[in-house]
């Protein structure tokens, strides 16, 4: 099977000429604009929006940053994803099915932190310096598991967005209205609680204002709880119960004392996994932070120029070392905590590779790189500021253009791949990523010029989103019924692993570039940047120690070095798209679809 080749007469895979724009507006669709809502609620809430609140409210800035820690939840939600797979909730699993009635539960819970979190005043709980009291483990606790529902509902609804789609050619439609959903939960309650805590209290804090600000916004999941009762049940059977096999004996005691060792060493896992991706100490200084001679200089090393970045890589390896680790079964013994393990989160990864085989890596690779040009590309808004744009300015052209430009990119997709097919427009995809990236040499050349700033977020944010939503069609498609909500966690947490290590080296790029530029073996460049303004780059080039025309060179450097970066999921996109890879998926789709008729 592994050598088979696409059959050019074939249908593109999720192309259907018979599907148009009305799709958009069928009930899964507008369902999926409401789920998709429901999913960006709860991570900015526990994000940007509650770390205003808190430094409001007088937390230190480490405090906040620790607090932040919360969205990691986010991208470790494939630890728990089994259950969402595999564990039925009383009542609601009957009436609703697995993924509804999972939406359902995670929203309530939700709403009661949101809820419970507005009946606290967080000032009374902080010290004169900014540190947290006992006073605030309550309303942190609140915090917590509003990022560990949202999460949770996170995998339910890509699960019954997968799960829904009577086809392979609705993907695209449900995957797009899901980015809208998404895009407009993300503008509501990044703004919102803002303005209504600037309404009520004015310049001067006050627990009124912001008490009903995220009241106010649990009001709105009331959205996510009717779009889930509307949603139509998932068309797959839901898997069975886990049974331990009938051949491994109960240890009794035995077995408790290795759920807890697996149970902690997942725990632990996690904490490792959190350093590794977040570069803070605070998830692991209470085991390894005296060898770095207390939680401050771990903190400092993490963030040590060059080699903080090579810890961060080695936590997180480590980390996912321990979820292997966590997973196998005793070398000759069968026992039911290893059993359970072994079906949770080896059998998953284990379908996957028994149906790709050895392109199952190549797969994985493929999912890890496609999206690099576009995740190191996380300095651009110090880029504004740096050439002069004012705040405000950059405020409209990042949340309300770049929000509307991604809008249309994910739409753009989702009648695209209907059109054409999905290798396609992956394909187009990645060659879109890099070469927007170029758009922003547009502002490094010109200074604060507001149609350039439109026009490089307007193509990025565009090509961006076009990207990510075809990739989401494949990792989707990658799935198989029984294993639906674990291996789409795993598949969208790898593939956001490498750019959250990889965004770390970007600003000092941008630094060694711009030091190269001034003095260095980038001088040829500095001239490129003389009849730039003289405002322009000028306070961010004192700052680093050169002239402002050399940090324009240094980040006109970094975004060449984003694009060449690029190359890379291009050439795997071409081999993904042409190769057998993709025949066994066709395949195995083509069969999907016999079997539903």
């Amino acid at each position: 099977m592994a050598g088979t080749q696409a059959d050019p007469t074939e249908q593109e895979l999720g192309a259907d000429a018979k599907v148009g724009i009305g799709a958009f507006f069928e009930r899964p669709s507008l369902v999926m604009f409401g789920l998709g809502f429901a999913a960006g609620m709860p991570n900015q809430l526990a994000g940007l929006a509650l770390a205003i609140w808190l430094r409001e409210a007088g937390a230190s800035l480490a405090l906040i940053g620790l607090m932040g820690l919360a969205t990691l939840t986010y991208a470790l939600k494939f630890l728990w994803a089994p259950l969402v797979d595999r564990v039925a909730i009383p009542v609601l699993d009957k009436a609703l099915g697995r993924r509804r009635a999972w939406m359902l539960l995670t929203q309530i819970v939700v709403i009661v932190g949101l809820l419970l979190m507005c009946t606290r005043d967080p000032a009374l709980a902080f010290t004169p310096a900014g540190d947290a009291t006992a006073a605030f483990i309550p309303f942190a606790a609140c915090a917590v598991i509003i990022a560990l529902a949202g999460a949770t509902q996170d995998i339910a609804i890509d699960a019954w967005r997968i799960e829904v789609a009577r086809d392979a050619n609705r993907l695209g439609v449900l995957t797009a209205t899901y980015q809208w959903g998404y895009r407009v939960a993300i503008l509501l309650s990044g703004a919102l609680p803002l303005f209504v805590a600037q309404s009520l209290n004015g310049d001067d804090y006050g627990w009124l204002g912001w008490a009903v600000a995220f009241a106010a916004m649990a009001g709105f999941m009331g959205l996510a709880i009717l779009s889930t009762l509307l949603a139509p049940r998932e068309s797959v059977a839901a898997a069975p119960r886990w049974e331990p096999p009938a051949d491994v004996p109960d240890r009794g005691y035995g077995d408790y004392l290795e759920w807890a060792a697996r149970l902690a060493l997942m725990g632990l896992a996690a904490c490792v996994l959190a350093v590794g991706l977040a570069g803070k100490a605070e998830p692991l200084a209470w085991l390894v932070g005296g060898l770095y001679g207390g939680t401050a200089a771990m903190g400092e090393a993490l963030a040590a120029k060059p080699w903080g970045v090579w810890q961060q890589v080695g936590y997180a390896l480590l980390g996912l070392s321990l979820v292997v680790v966590a997973c196998l079964q005793v070398p000759g013994i069968k026992t039911r905590p290893g059993a359970y393990f072994k079906a949770a989160l080896a059998d998953p990864l284990a379908d996957f590779f028994s149906r790709y085989k050895e392109l199952a890596s190549l797969i994985l690779v493929f999912i890890c790189v496609y999206r690099m040009a576009d995740f190191v590309l996380n300095i651009t808004s110090t880029m504004y500021l740096d050439a002069g744009f004012s705040k405000d300015t950059i405020a409209v052209a990042q949340k309300f253009f770049g929000a509307a430009m991604s809008a249309i990119g994910a739409g753009l997709s989702g009648w695209l791949v209907l059109k054409f097919g999905l290798f396609r427009c992956l394909v187009v995809g990645a060659f879109l990523q890099p070469i927007s990236n170029l758009a922003f040499i547009t502002i490094t050349l010109t200074g604060p010029n507001i149609p350039a700033l439109y026009v490089a977020i307007g193509i990025d944010n565009l090509s961006g989103m076009f990207a990510g939503t075809c990739l989401i069609m494949y990792m989707s498609m990658l799935t198989k019924e029984g294993f639906t909500a674990t291996q789409y966690a795993v598949f969208s947490s790898l593939y956001a692993l490498p750019g959250k290590i990889i965004t770390a080296l970007s600003g000092r790029i941008v630094e060694g570039a711009a030091k190269a530029s001034e003095t260095g073996w980038l001088a040829a460049m500095k001239p490129w940047f003389n009849h730039l303004p003289a405002e322009a780059f000028a306070a961010g080039g004192t700052k680093l120690g050169v002239s402002g025309q050399a940090l324009a060179a240094g980040y006109t450097a970094f975004f060449f070095y984003s694009s060449i970066i690029g190359i890379i999921g291009i050439i795997m996109a071409l081999v993904i798209s042409r190769g057998p890879a993709r025949a066994i998926l066709e395949e195995e789709k083509r069969a999907e679809a016999a079997a539903a008729t």
